[in-house]
Parts: C-alpha cells; structure tokens; sequence
C-alpha cells in the first residue's frame, strides 16, 4: 500500500495553475504534500492567494527563485499543467491527497504510541482509537451545506408532527410534565442528570431505560457503579410493585410470583443492552455505542455515572479529564444521532446550605459539564433531609438549563419502596 501519490499532487498544482481559482475552494495544507518540492510549491501559491496576486507560472518562478531549480526549474511548474487532462478532476484527486495525507499521520502517531511504553493496555487502546476517531473525523467530506429548500421541508414536516402529536417529538420521560419543561430527549442530545447520593439517580435512569423500551426504541445502559443484577432488582420491583428488599432477600409472598412472573415476560420483550464493566473509558463507551448503532438504530445511551468514566489519557487535573470526557459524550450523542443521557453527582456543597436543592455550581469536578448539556437536571427530596415537610414521597426533578426549552421543576410521586417515579394523577393498580 502507498502512503503518497504523487500523481494526484501534480494534478492538484496543475490544476490551480490551469485554474487559480481552485486555491479559494482548496482546503489543504502544504503538509498534505508528501514530495518536498510540491509542498513548496503549493506554500507559495497560498502566499500569493494570501496577497491577493495572480497565480501562475511566472509569478511563482519569481517568487520562488532558486529554490524552484532545486525542483526543477520553470519547466517542470509547465509540465505540472500540462500534465492535468481536466480541471473537473480536481476533487477527487485533492481527496486522494488528503487521504494519503491521513495515512501518513495516523501511521507516525500510532508508531509514536507504540514506543511510547505503554503498560495498561486499557490506556494504550484509548489511545489507539482517539486517533482513529481523529483521523476519522478529519477524512469527512468537506460539504457541510443544504439548501434551504430541503432544510425547511423537513421543519415543515416537523412542525406538522408536532401540531397533530399534540407534543414535541423526542424520546419520552418519565414523567408527563418533564416532558413538557424539557421538550423530551432529543436526538444528538448530552442530557446530564444530577444529584446527591440516595435522591433516586439510578431509580430515575431505570424508570426512563424501561419506559423507552417499551416504546420500541433499542436502549443502552451503561452501569459503572451497581452490576447488572442489582439493575434487575431495582427493575423488577418498580415494574411489578413488589417491595425492593423482598426482591433483594428472595422473600416472595405466594401472591406475588405470579405478579413478578408477568413482570419478566414485559421487560424481556424489550431490547435493553447493559454493560456493567467497572472503569470504562470513554472510547470505550464511544466504541461499544457505535457498534450497537449500526444494527440498532433507533437508540438511546444511558450512563450511570458520568465522574466514573475513565479520559484513557493523561490529564494535568481532573477538571480537565471530566472536561474531555463530557465533550466526547456531546461528540458521540451527534455521530450516532441518538439522545445520551448520564448521571452526575453533586459535590458535598450542597449539605452545607439551609436550602439543600441543587444548584449549576454544585456539579462536581464540573469542568465543561455545563458548556457540553443539552439540559441539566437536578433530582431533590425534601424528605430525606426534612422529616417534617409537607413534600413527603415527592421527587423534585429541576431543569436548570435547557438549551432548546425551557427551565423549571417538575415534582412526581416518589414510590420509594418500588423504587418507582409516578405522575401525580396516575393511581396504583
């Protein structure tokens, strides 16, 4: 296999010397030139374009002087134009370019990376695969444009959807006014939910995983913290309202296995995926997602817990880490079109303050958490900290930012012992 071409480099020089005008549309850089030579030349045509002068034989032979000899003279700049049968060429043979370009950067990092004595394999294959999401992305076509027409087509459409569904289109939560402060989880979303220890995080994630399985969408579970069992514990209960800890000690009444029967033929129909791996990194987590993607795509990603996942890298602090790692939570939501919804702990702060709801600042090790959501909520009981308040068995659930909506609170029933979130005008069977 050949890391350069050097065809499609004098095709791509021939071309802007045919057409000057092709520099303007170029988007290559002199180091995407693998012969020296060609690399100069094309240094000196982006100068020219730069002072907005003419591009062409000439101006370049004056500009380069003797270092235009040492690729061979003014002769070999004509024979560059005469070697291009077609300026209609000039796309595909600047791909080629840029592809080959790409190779020859992805092989020096990788082999910097092999040298580099790496003794967790965990870290060395984090590595690995940033780069290939690197190279990845820098080998997407250049093309970002559509046309109005198409574009407001499909908000026609969309509007339309909404009008007659009575509701924004996205993934359900679970509760009926959630859904109407937030506008649902919608697609290439990063939606960061937050709260302190016993509020009901993990509860929270697996009354919404349960709800969007049953609607049909495909979900991804990522447990970090609780292995898979406990997870179906924690289903079974909320589905079936049988007591969390008789689930856990196994102490069934006769009258409820059937009713946990029942329960398990409804969640084995959904198509719910859970990883419980412990110390994921988050190319991990970006690599599994992708290969779920392509064979289902109708999906959404959650995440219990965001602060648990691994940057794969070095990082000077945690801030920083974090940082890396809710960006690429934000950058695998977009490349598999699918919401991503994580969990996040809030730092100690909050039990220091006479009004203990959450608040933006409280997010621990925050670093670009609040830049990267789409939406932030906070999961507050009043209960746990205030045995006399009147919100007893309510789950507060505060939207702090909502870059598409609105903010706000909403407030359901909190069935603690099932672990289950309820709308306040749903009765138990």
């Amino acid at each position: 296999m050949s890391y350069f071409s050097l065809e499609a480099e004098q095709s791509v020089l021939g071309s802007i010397l045919l057409a000057p005008d092709l520099i303007y549309e170029s988007l290559l850089m002199p180091d995407a030139f693998y012969h020296e030579g060609h690399r100069v030349i094309f240094e000196n045509m982006l100068s020219l374009r730069e002072e907005n002068k003419k591009i062409d034989v000439v101006s370049i032979t004056s500009r380069m002087g003797q270092a235009l000899q040492d690729v061979g003279g003014m002769s070999y700049l004509v024979d560059l134009s005469k070697s291009v049968p077609s300026i209609s060429d000039f796309s595909s043979h600047e791909r080629i370019v840029k592809e080959k370009y790409l190779m020859r950067t992805g092989l020096i990092a990788v082999k910097e990376v092999y040298s580099g004595g790496h003794e967790d394999p965990v870290e060395f294959a984090a590595e690995l695969m940033s780069i290939a999401e690197k190279i990845g992305d820098q080998s997407r076509d250049r093309e970002g444009f559509s046309h109005i027409k198409d574009g407001l087509m499909n908000h026609f459409e969309l509007l339309n959807d909404k009008k007659y569904n009575g509701q924004a289109l996205g993934v359900s939560t679970v509760g009926t006014e959630l859904d109407r402060i937030t506008g649902k989880w919608q697609k290439q979303t990063l939606n960061i939910v937050a709260a302190r220890p016993s509020m009901g995080k993990t509860a929270f994630l697996l009354n919404n995983a349960v709800r969007n399985g049953k609607e049909g969408l495909t979900v991804a579970i990522f447990s970090l913290e609780q292995p898979e069992m406990q997870l179906y514990d924690r289903m079974i209960a909320a589905e079936c309202y049988i007591d969390g800890e008789r689930i856990r000690t196994g102490q069934l009444r006769d009258d409820e296995w059937e009713t946990y029967t029942l329960g398990l033929s409804v969640l084995t129909e959904m198509n719910v995926f859970i990883d419980d791996r412990p110390g994921l990194s988050v190319q991990e987590i970006r690599a599994a997602v992708r290969k779920l993607k392509k064979r289902h795509p109708d999906l959404i990603v959650y995440i219990d817990y965001l602060q648990l996942i691994k940057g794969g890298k070095k990082f000077s602090n945690r801030n920083d880490e974090v940082g890396y790692i809710s960006s690429s939570l934000k950058q695998m939501a977009r490349e598999n079109d699918c919401p991503v919804i994580s969990l996040a702990q809030l730092s100690r702060g909050v039990e220091q303050r006479q009004d203990k709801r959450p608040m933006m600042s409280d997010l621990r090790e925050s670093g670009n958490i609040e830049q990267d959501a789409d939406t932030i909520s906070f999961l507050y009981r009043d209960d746990y900290y205030n045995r006399d308040t009147e919100k007893k068995n309510i789950i507060e659930i505060i939207v702090a930012k909502n870059r598409e909506g609105s903010v706000g609170t909403a407030e359901m029933m909190n069935l603690k012992q099932y672990g289950k979130f309820k709308d306040f005008d749903y009765r138990l069977q």
